[in-house]
């Protein structure tokens, strides 16, 4: 909680408690104190963007005037003739409450969870500018592509006071603009008061060398920071994760000069999307059987290229570019902020991970840059589709929301047996899908496709299911942590585990195999001829661009 919300209920108890307790000296005073002292005490809160302390702040106002009202017609003395206490507006003087309370409790401010491994974590945050890619999205013609990155590493000190979950520039720009897009503007601004367990120039872990590096991508129109719970359990074992935002294509980006980049608004409309494409989707995720899953993934994929779909046509290979230029930025001529941190990372043998479309881009990653080493898709689809029908050639982890929250939205009953989710004919090819031992595919129960993220951490789950699902706020982060940590620990640093059987067994009622394996007989039982032409339709919808060259 923060002061003003542990003043705001103090207040408003002592207003109740007052209005009971009838024979109390100078009552008539402290109801007006108390509720005067609400009243100020929510606007405070509500004007530091505890938007919640709002409604306690008309609930003081309601206190204010009934008791003033009450006082001048002489009846703050009046009780149930009965009993000698005012059961009935001392009911109803609780029961007004209870709101203000409700808004406190049902949009939590705590600290994050503490991070799970020996270090502390540092983190900094630094700019760059593509000359070479002027003129992206909204940017002037002649203006370079412009990056927010933002980097968690392990620390060798504590320094200072951690940095809060939004600075006060995120929270007027980057919060507001997330929130407006769900109709809301103040809807996470109440998240900078949320203190992280990172801190800011922390001095890097004395000695660092060799440490594994990991790149990471937002969800489509949100922030780099969206899985700052992650961030830090990665780094408090010793990992360096870099985290780009994609501007324009996300949230509002404060960049460290106080400028202010945008969330385009093109996103708002593209977000609604049209018939034919939920159509498609919805056969995509909930088609009964595989040939009226593979078709609604083409089809798809193929009206997305037929009209000119911004995230399949343009997004995928701008934030592809994006990940590129950072990665190659950070090996030939990283900023000075940074360069000790560069320099102590191993930037030829890198993870690539995202949630959402940054998992998809991260997918795209492994797919054309050698220097992957392995790759988690938190809940994201394959776009721009290279890896559908087609082997990733590192170790791959998709880790998924439970797919139940997403066919409530597009209207569709649960389907017979066990849904897939997202891409299952991705990263391996059809005829052998199942085969390999470092393909996973798991799915979190009771998790939804926006719980892969911090958001659960702040808001009750009493409000939160349809949204971040219903599963308790401690297995959604912890278990995401503890799948990538583990995944990365065996693929990427090489350290012996048995990833993922320790993990599966932590959560064991929470997380469920997504097997795909008998996508195999079904492939390979028809004729060569329907097959063919299933391919050359695949190959059609895939990217034109190859694979960089080898560093």
């Amino acid at each position: 909680m923060t002061l003003t919300d542990i003043l705001l209920i103090a207040a408003l108890a002592v207003f109740v408690l007052a209005w009971w307790a009838r024979r109390m000296p100078a009552r008539r005073p402290v109801l007006m104190a108390a509720a005067v002292v609400a009243l100020v005490v929510a606007a405070l809160g509500f004007l530091s963007d505890r938007w919640q302390n709002g409604v306690g702040g008309v609930v003081a106002i309601v206190c204010l005037v009934v008791s003033v009202v009450a006082s001048r017609k002489n009846r703050l003395a009046k009780t149930d003739r009965a009993s000698g206490v005012p059961w009935i507006s001392g009911t109803l003087i609780a029961l007004l409450t209870v709101p203000a309370l409700a808004a406190i409790v049902l949009f939590p401010v705590n600290r994050m969870p503490k991070p799970s491994g020996p270090h502390v974590v540092g983190v900094r945050a630094f700019e760059l500018a593509d000359t070479s890619r002027p003129g992206v999205f909204l940017a002037k013609p002649d203006e370079p592509r412009r990056l927010l990155v933002r980097v968690w590493y392990p620390a060798q000190s504590a320094v200072g006071k951690p940095a809060p979950y939004f600075t006060e520039a995120e929270t007027k720009s980057t919060a507001r603009a997330l929130g407006g897009f769900f109709g809301f503007p103040k809807l996470l601004t109440y998240a900078r008061h949320v203190k992280t367990n990172s801190y800011p120039d922390a001095p890097l872990l004395a000695g660092a060398a060799d440490l594994p590096v990991v790149f990471y991508s937002h969800g489509y129109t949100s922030f780099l920071h969206q899985n700052t719970a992650l961030m830090e359990t990665l780094a408090s074992h010793g990992y360096v994760v870099f985290s780009v935002q994609h501007t324009y294509d996300s949230s509002a980006t404060a960049f460290l000069d106080g400028t202010v980049a945008p969330m385009d608004p093109a996103l708002a409309a593209m977000a609604k999307g049209s018939e034919e494409a939920r159509s498609s989707l919805a056969d995509a995720l909930a088609g009964t059987t595989p040939d009226t899953r593979l078709e609604g993934a083409l089809a798809y994929q193929e009206h997305a290229m037929r009209t000119g779909d911004r995230i399949v046509t343009k997004s995928a290979s701008i934030w592809v570019a994006d990940r590129l230029f950072l990665h190659d930025t950070l090996m030939d001529a990283p900023p000075a902020s940074v360069a000790d941190i560069a320099a102590a990372g191993n930037l030829r043998r890198v993870g690539q991970m995202g949630m959402s479309f940054g998992g998809a881009v991260s997918g795209e990653l492994c797919m054309i840059d050698p220097r992957s080493a392995a790759g988690v898709n938190l809940d994201g689809g394959d776009f721009p589709f290279s890896a559908f029908h087609c082997d990733v050639p590192t170790p791959f982890l998709m880790f998924l929301a439970d797919p139940v929250y997403l066919h409530r939205a597009l209207g569709l009953d649960p389907p017979e047996g066990e849904p897939r989710g997202f891409n299952e004919f991705s990263y391996e090819r059809i005829g052998e899908a199942g085969r390999r031992e470092d393909i996973y595919r798991v799915r979190l129960k009771g998790a939804a496709h926006l719980g892969l993220s911090d958001f659960s951490l702040f808001i009750h789950p009493l409000v939160r299911g349809r949204m971040l699902g219903d599963a308790p706020s401690d297995i959604i982060i912890g278990a995401q942590n503890e799948f990538v940590l583990g995944f990365f620990d065996q693929h990427l640093r090489g350290a012996p585990d048995d990833f993922p059987a320790r993990q599966m067994a932590a959560y064991e009622s929470w997380i469920q195999p997504v097997p795909n394996g008998d996508l195999a007989a079904w492939w390979n039982a028809k004729p060569e001829s329907e097959r063919t032409a299933l391919e050359a339709r695949i190959e059609a919808l895939k990217p034109g661009y190859g694979a960089p060259p080898a560093r």
